[in-house]
């Protein structure tokens, strides 16, 4: 045996060992909880993904990753990694069935007998799905049939939003990325082919969930979770907003939020920046509607709805129609841009140009999706932004842009445009802000 391959194994433990001990360290310097899977504990280890502490845990990662293949070989590594449906098809059991709220939250222990009485299913299939849930640390099994709750199951229970979300991927994307590869069996370019859910179910996702309204809301909870949990773009908007602020500008400003659907983010943003307005722009008016009906009325006066077609220019003549006065102007398109084609993509761009002419030259601000770029992480969290690239082909059959691919894009709307961007990442998602202004002000 090479000594070469033998040191391998053992350098990835001492690694592991001694970067452990260095965020252990780091952890105590700064008063942070150490992680614990016990009911109630909370570590801000979890959360924290700058600095120090995140080079350490992610370094340490992806070594326990590395340590884990070389100790599983070729054919276990891959075992292990296509048998996780099961696990993912009997926590999704225990979901739908309500099984994680009938265990208590105070640590104490309950029959599986008990669980299936209450659920209505045959206690010996529960057990065995119990059984399979506790041996990935989700559940616990501290004497023979009876289960607890870890931590991770605690925040299943706590948190609807985000069991929906893990409901949703455990569901629908399991389904479409089951029929992936049949998709791609004749040609299927981007935008203009068939995504694979669209294959698997016979109709695109969204009128899908449409059609199933439990799912749909399902789906729309999961995506409120995400976006406050595991997206920055709005904490980037907010900063961006914030910035504006300190630096003395939108002393009276407005934000237009277009494609805003309920308006809730706008909602959100009225009660952190009081100095501003805003307005919902929406094609449906239904969904105008709905926010219009749950706005606090205390912003009810300095958060206005408009139904209007997302595409038809915006003239300077348009812009001025309003009564008030404001000192500056903010189009948001927040997500409105990751699934149309490019030439969609471009028209909307253009359909800025007039109203940007204005003397006052409103801004356009850009939030979306970024696919980041090759090799900038350890191959355990590339893992989750490549997972997402695929995720939002086989969902939708659309492509997720780099950073360079959204430049090139923007900027090939108009040559006039001048963009400044910035990126930010979370555990999950990379997210792009563009903000777009007139360079050239002979127009």
């Amino acid at each position: 045996m090479s000594t070469k391959h033998s040191d391998d194994l053992v350098h990835t433990a001492e690694e592991i060992l001694t970067r452990t001990s260095q965020l252990a360290k780091q952890l105590s310097q700064r008063s942070i909880t150490p992680p614990s899977l016990a009911v109630g504990a909370n570590s801000d280890l979890w959360t924290t993904h700058d600095g120090e502490i995140e080079a350490l845990r992610s370094a340490t990662l992806a070594l326990t990753q590395r340590l884990d293949n070389l100790l599983e070989g070729p054919h276990g590594v891959i075992h292990e990694y296509v048998s996780t449906n099961w696990e993912y098809g009997a926590l999704y059991t225990l979901l739908e069935f309500d099984i994680l709220d009938k265990i208590p939250l105070d640590g104490s222990s309950v029959p599986a007998t008990r669980l299936a009485e209450q659920a209505g299913l045959p206690w010996e299939k529960l057990l065995r799905i119990c059984r399979l849930v506790a041996t990935t640390g989700i559940l616990q099994e501290p004497e023979e049939g009876l289960f607890a709750h870890t931590a991770i199951s605690e925040i299943l229970v706590k948190d609807p939003g985000f069991s929906s979300w893990v409901g949703f991927q455990l569901f629908e994307t399991r389904v479409a990325s089951a029929n992936l590869a049949d998709s791609l069996k004749k040609p299927n370019p981007y935008w203009t082919g068939q995504a694979a859910f669209e294959y698997a179910w016979g109709m695109p996702m969204y009128t899908w969930h449409a059609k199933n309204p439990e799912k749909g809301k399902r789906f729309a909870q999961a995506m409120q979770s995400v976006s406050q949990g595991l997206d920055p773009g709005n904490g980037m908007i907010i900063d961006w907003l914030t910035d504006r602020r300190n630096a003395g500008q939108d002393s009276k400003g407005r934000l237009i939020e277009v494609s805003g659907k309920t308006g809730s983010f706008s909602q959100q943003l009225a009660t952190i920046f009081p100095n501003l307005n805003f307005e919902v722009q929406d094609t449906s008016l239904e969904l105008l509607r709905q926010g219009e009906q749950k706005i606090d009325p205390s912003l009810a006066e300095r958060v206005q709805f408009r139904q209007r077609d997302l595409f038809t220019q915006r003239s300077a003549k348009e812009m001025g129609e309003s009564e008030r006065s404001f000192t500056s102007t903010v189009f948001l398109l927040r997500g409105v841009l990751w699934n149309l084609p490019d030439s969609e993509a471009i028209k909307l761009l253009q359909s800025f140009l007039p109203a940007m002419q204005r003397h006052d030259r409103p801004l356009l601000l850009i939030s979306d999706l970024v696919s980041p770029k090759w090799g900038t992480f350890e191959p355990h969290v590339e893992r989750a932004f490549r997972r997402r690239d695929v995720t939002l082909m086989t969902m939708h059959n659309v492509k997720q842009r780099t950073a360079t691919e959204w430049d090139e894009l923007i900027r090939s709307a108009s040559p006039q445009f001048k963009v400044t961007y910035r990126e930010k990442y979370s555990s999950h998602s990379c997210r792009g802000l563009w903000q777009v202004e007139l360079g050239d002000h002979s127009g």
